[in-house]
Formats: C-alpha cells, sequence, structure tokens
C-alpha cells in the first residue's frame, strides 16, 4: 500500500508569524498533535504539541520555536518505508510531498497501524495485521483463537502482558516478549533473531513513547514471524497514580 491511499490530505498549516497560543488553538481545535509551517507554498517547519510543553511563553512566534529541518516523504513510497521513517528519526509524523516537492498530505504513526491492519491484498493477512489482532485479544479463548489463526497462515507467534515504571517500560518489553518468542519457537535463542524482536520492539515503543512520554503502563505483547521479517504489536494503557490514558496500539517491524 502506497502512502497516498492512508495519508490525510487536508492538512492543518500555518505561517511562521502566528504565535505559539494560535498553534495551540488549531491543535486542539482539530485533535492533532503537528502543523507544517509554510511560507510562499513551501514547507520551512513543523511544530509539535510536544514543542508547546516545553515553551510556556504562549506570545512566542511559532517561527522561534518550529524545526526547520523538516522531513518528508514522497507520497508514492509504501507503508514500510514511512514507517522505517518514522523509526529512524523518532518522529511521529511526517509531511507527504509529490514529485514536484509540494505539500499534499501528512502520514501518522497511527495511520501507519491503520494502513497495516486495511493491507490485505489477498485472504492470508499479513504478520503486521496478525500482531494487531493478537495483542489486542481480551480473554485466553480469543488469544488461542488467534494463535491458532495465525499459525494456518504458516505464521509463528506469541504473545505475553508486562507492565513498568516508565524507566523500565522498555526493558520489560522487550525482554518479556523475547522469551515467550523463545519459549514458543517464534525466534531460536541466537543473537541475529533476538536483535531482530529487540528492533521491532524498539520500533513499537518509539511511536508509544512520543504520545505519552515518561510514563509507565500495562501492555499485552504479541509478535508474529513471517517470511523475511517480524512484526511486535503493542496494546495497553500508560498512567501513574494522578493519570489513567486510554488504551494505545503501536507496531514494529523488523528483517529477520
Amino acid at each position: 500500500m502506497e502512502i497516498k491511499e492512508l495519508m490525510s490530505s487536508e492538512v492543518i498549516t500555518v505561517t511562521s508569524d502566528v504565535t505559539l497560543e494560535e498553534a495551540e488553538r488549531l491543535m486542539n481545535v482539530n485533535d492533532i498533535g503537528r502543523l507544517v509551517v509554510m511560507k510562499n507554498n513551501k514547507i520551512v517547519g513543523i511544530i509539535t504539541d510536544g514543542d508547546l510543553v516545553y515553551n510556556n511563553d504562549l506570545d512566542v512566534l511559532v517561527e522561534e520555536v518550529m524545526e526547520t529541518d523538516v522531513i518528508t516523504i514522497n507520497y508514492k513510497k509504501t507503508i514500510q518505508e514511512v514507517s522505517q521513517v518514522l523509526s529512524n528519526n523518532h518522529i511521529g509524523g511526517v509531511p507527504v510531498v509529490d514529485d514536484a516537492e509540494q505539500l499534499v498530505g501528512i502520514v501518522t504513526a497511527e495511520d501507519i497501524v491503520s494502513g497495516y491492519v486495511k493491507e490485505e491484498k489477498t485472504e492470508k493477512i499479513s504478520p503486521e495485521s496478525s500482531s494487531i489482532y493478537l495483542s489486542m485479544t481480551r480473554s485466553r479463548e480469543y488469544e488461542n483463537y488467534w494463535l491458532d489463526k495465525i499459525k494456518g497462515y504458516g505464521y509463528k507467534a506469541a504473545i505475553t502482558q508486562t507492565g513498568a515504571n516508565a524507566e523500565n517500560l522498555p526493558i520489560k518489553l522487550r525482554e518479556s516478549i523475547t522469551v515467550a518468542a523463545i519459549a514458543r519457537g517464534v525466534i531460536k535463542e541466537n543473537p541475529k533473531e533476538k536483535i531482530a524482536v529487540s528492533n521491532a520492539v524498539k520500533d513499537a515503543y518509539t511511536q508509544l513513547d512520543l504520545v505519552n512520554p515518561g510514563l509507565g503502563g500495562g501492555f499485552k505483547v504479541a509478535v508474529v514471524r513471517g517470511k523475511g521479517r517480524v512484526a511486535v504489536s503493542v496494546f495497553g494503557k500508560f498512567g501513574h497514580a494522578l493519570v489513567d490514558g486510554p488504551e494505545q496500539l503501536a507496531l514494529g517491524i523488523s528483517v529477520i
């Protein structure tokens, strides 16, 4: 699936001379986490809700805070390619441009997850979709149903649960799913295959941490191995004593 099939084509933009107060208002009204900054029909920057957190003076202009080294991606690229761009650069969204470098859309980590679910070109669903469905199961019976279904597609799968504070969460996610993957025969106990799972977990955790930085939580983690790649899906809630956040879903992939 190409990016143009899942990107948001109606991009909310601002100019660099508006205040952070106006930028915050636009993000809140449109329920988005980033704005593309434009000048003379060209992309000159990007500002996120994270930038607003670290700037208390809302009278400051966007141009003083925005990221000017903007990463963009061509609308003909695939889901896998944009997913790698987000992961490599630790960002939650990227503007989409056409062959003339004109802004035509924006794609986020949430769009990527939705795209993987929809990308079922044949009756045999992908390892990515399978891991998402497995991680979102609500009962042991449904877990077993999906484990059997995934096995029928010729994939190998495992699922586990884990929780930790913010400091230990990435380690717990990696350790728990690696142990489960070895126990279920998804991977062999060798460095190469363990690193592949670790990279997929890192990919998924980066997406989660962008939305909820500094919080721990409890999650179900599923790993599915297909031909040449492994997918890890993480589903659950961030929270602590004062916060009980909404359920979050993230997907990571790696070559194996």
